[in-house]
C-alpha cells in the first residue's frame, strides 16, 4: 500500500458550513415579538426537538464544548427549570404540527438521577407533538448510564442510545480522559444492546494523536461485533482552543495524523462496513440492514427541518429564523419561567432556501444539479472535482465517492463561498455542540 502521507490531496484543510452561516442577527428589541409569531404559527409536520444537558463528569481532552462539571444538585435544578421551559412554550405554541425525531444530548444526558430522566422524557411526551414512530434519542456514556437509569428511558418512552465511545484503545482512552478501558466500553455495549432491545449506536473518531491503522482497523472490527444498530465515524478535528494541542505540544501525545492518514483511515471504514452489509446512511453513519436504524435526527438536522430547542446552549430553527437558548447556565436558570431564555437570534438571508436542501443530500453522498443555482459557476467546479475523482457526474446528479464523502463538507463549503462570496464563518456559531460530534 503506498504511502498516505505521500498523496495529493484536493484540499489542503478540512472545512465545513457553520449552522448560522450567511445569516443576519437580529436584534434583541425584536426578539420578543419575533418569538411570539413563532409560537403563533402551527408547528410543520416531521419536524425536529433538540434538548441540552449541559453537564459533563470530567472535560475530556478532544472536546472543545466542555461548560459546566457535574452537580446533582444544580442538575436537579436544571430539569426543573427545563420543564417549566418546555410547559412555558406549550402554552403558546399553536396546535398541529408533527415531531418526527427528539434527541437529548449534551454535554452528557445520561448523567441526569434516573428519576429525573423519566420526568424530563415524561414532561417531553406531554407537551411535543410527538409522531407514533418518533425517534427519541439519549446520549450518553458508559460510566454514569446503569441499568436503572436504563429502565427509566425505556419506560418513559426512549428508542435510541446513542453512546460516545471515540476509541477501544485503552491506552488513547487513559489519555483522552476517558474512565473505563476498551474492553468495558466494548462489553458495555454489548449489554447496552441485548439489555435495552432498542436502537444502540456508537461514536468512533479517526485520526486521533496515536491511533495508528491498526489500532483503527481494531476499533471498527471490535464496533462491528457488538450487536449495535448504527455506528458514527468522526474525523479528528485539531482545533487550537482544545486541550489536546497543549499535551501535543508537551509531548503527552503524539503528533496528530495529518490529512493523508484520516482519509485513508476514513476509506478503511467504508470498506469494512460494506463488506459485513451494513448501508452507509450518512457520510459518515452507517447501519445495519435490519437494525431498525434510521438516523433520523442526524440527517433531517444538517437538511434544515425545522427544530425546536430547549435547554442551555441548545439552538433551533423556524421558519427561516434561527435562535440558540442562553448558554451560561447561571443565567439560564434565573430566567423567569414564563419567559424563553432566548440569547441569538438570526434571519435566514433571502434567497438562500438551497443551501439546507443541497447539504442535506451531499451528506447522502448523491446530490441533484437542480439543487445548484448559478450552474455557470458550479458546474466548472463540480466537473473539477469529477477530474480529482471526488465525484461522477451525470445529466442531473452528482455522486461522490468515498473520497468525495470524506470531502463532503469542505465541497459543500467551498460551494456556498463559490454562490456567496461575502459571507463569512464569523457569523456562526455552534448551535447545539454535541461533545462527541466532530465534523
Amino acid at each position: 500500500m503506498a504511502d498516505a502521507s505521500s498523496a495529493v490531496l484536493p484540499f489542503s484543510t478540512r472545512r465545513a458550513l457553520m449552522p448560522m452561516w450567511g445569516q443576519s442577527p437580529l436584534a434583541p428589541s425584536q426578539w420578543p415579538e419575533r418569538w411570539s409569531q413563532l409560537q403563533a404559527a402551527t408547528l410543520p409536520d416531521n419536524a425536529l426537538a433538540y434538548v441540552h444537558i449541559p453537564f459533563c463528569a470530567n472535560h475530556c481532552v478532544f472536546c472543545g464544548f466542555y461548560r459546566n462539571g457535574w452537580n446533582p444538585e444544580s442538575a436537579r435544578r436544571y430539569t426543573d427549570r427545563l420543564i417549566a421551559e418546555l410547559e412555558a412554550d406549550a402554552a403558546r405554541r399553536a396546535p398541529g404540527g408533527s415531531i418526527q425525531a427528539l434527541y437529548l444530548g449534551g454535554g452528557t444526558p445520561t448523567l441526569l438521577a434516573a428519576e429525573d430522566l423519566a420526568r424530563l422524557l415524561d414532561a417531553l411526551r406531554a407537551t411535543l407533538p410527538l409522531s407514533d414512530d418518533c425517534e427519541i434519542t439519549v446520549e450518553g456514556r458508559i460510566s454514569h448510564f446503569t441499568p436503572e437509569k436504563v429502565d427509566a428511558c425505556l419506560a418513559s418512552g426512549a428508542n435510541r442510545f446513542s453512546i460516545g465511545v471515540q476509541t477501544f484503545d485503552s491506552a488513547i482512552r487513559r489519555r483522552l480522559g476517558r474512565k473505563h478501558p476498551g474492553d468495558e466500553a466494548a462489553d458495555y455495549l454489548a449489554w447496552l444492546a441485548a439489555y435495552s432491545g432498542q436502537v444502540v449506536v456508537a461514536d468512533l473518531i479517526f485520526g486521533l494523536p496515536g491511533q495508528s491503522e491498526a489500532i483503527w482497523r481494531r476499533d471498527l472490527e471490535i464496533a462491528l461485533g457488538l450487536g449495535l444498530a448504527g455506528l458514527d465515524v468522526y474525523a479528528f478535528n485539531l482545533m487550537p482552543q482544545l486541550p489536546i494541542v497543549r499535551m501535543i505540544e508537551k509531548g503527552a501525545f503524539p503528533p496528530a495524523p495529518g490529512l493523508a492518514e484520516q482519509l485513508q483511515q476514513y476509506r478503511i471504514a467504508c470498506q469494512l462496513f460494506a463488506d459485513a452489509g451494513w448501508a452507509q446512511l450518512s457520510n459518515s453513519h452507517f447501519g445495519t440492514p435490519d437494525g431498525g436504524e434510521r438516523n433520523r435526527y442526524n440527517l433531517a438536522i444538517k437538511s434544515g427541518a425545522p427544530c425546536l430547542a430547549f435547554g442551555a446552549g441548545a439552538g433551533g430553527n423556524l421558519a427561516g429564523i434561527s435562535y440558540a437558548v442562553e448558554p451560561d447556565l447561571a443565567r439560564y436558570l434565573e430566567t423567569p419561567s414564563a419567559q424563553k431564555p432566548l440569547a441569538r437570534m438570526a434571519r435566514a438571508a433571502t434567497g438562500n432556501h438551497w443551501l439546507p436542501v443541497l447539504q442535506g443530500e451531499i451528506e447522502t453522498g448523491c446530490f441533484r444539479l437542480a439543487a445548484l443555482p448559478r450552474p455557470e459557476l458550479t458546474l466548472p467546479l463540480l466537473q473539477h472535482w469529477a477530474g480529482q475523482g471526488l465525484l461522477w457526474l451525470d445529466d442531473s446528479h452528482a455522486r461522490l465517492t468515498t473520497e468525495g464523502r470524506f470531502w463532503g463538507p469542505t465541497m459543500m463549503r467551498q460551494l456556498a463561498d463559490t454562490l456567496q462570496p461575502a459571507n463569512h464563518a464569523g457569523h456562526a456559531v455552534a448551535l447545539h455542540p454535541h461533545c462527541t460530534r466532530k465534523d
